[in-house]
């Protein structure tokens, strides 16, 4: 029983990858092509409700790319090398079906937060109000693909 160092990846875990990457550059070049169009000041933080609550200069669009190219990359990292994962079960071929839940749970976190992240980069360049509705379904959609991909762990036993 030999362990696992890396996951093969399925074709439907590889579009995830393409859809994030092109989120991760568009959002990254849309926001190069629109710097220099740019007021001094944008929206740097938003409150629950998705009310502007904080500005600052608009080189702090950066900071919300390099965390968002941050996060991804650290979640793509992550799903790809499981021996790194902290898990409750063995890393071995006969666990298959339980590291690739792991591999999708990764996945589509990793899908959210680029969605997520690349609405909140748009909005700030465009100065405007996230959608009140914005921190409520993000929360539920993160915790809502958690459970069932830990569900699916737990039955794949």
């Amino acid at each position: 029983m030999r362990l696992l160092f890396a996951m093969k990846r399925t074709r439907l875990i590889k579009i995830v990858d393409c859809i994030c990457a092109i989120l991760l550059i568009g959002c990254t070049v849309w926001v190069a092509c629109q710097y220099g169009s740019l007021p001094d000041r944008i929206p740097t933080h938003y409150n629950a409700n998705g009310i502007i609550d904080g500005y600052g200069s608009k080189s702090m669009i950066w900071t919300v790319i390099a965390i968002m190219w941050v996060l991804v990359g650290l979640m793509s990292a992550g799903e790809q090398i499981p021996r790194l994962w902290n898990t409750w079960f063995k890393l071995i071929k006969e666990n298959h079906s339980r590291l690739l839940a792991l591999t999708w749970l990764f996945s589509t976190t990793k899908l959210v937060v680029s969605v997520m992240f690349a609405y909140i980069v748009v909005m700030c360049v465009i100065g405007e109000n996230l959608s009140p509705l914005f921190l409520p379904l993000v929360l539920t959609v993160l915790c809502a693909n958690s459970l069932y991909w830990i569900i699916k762990l737990v039955i794949n036993r």
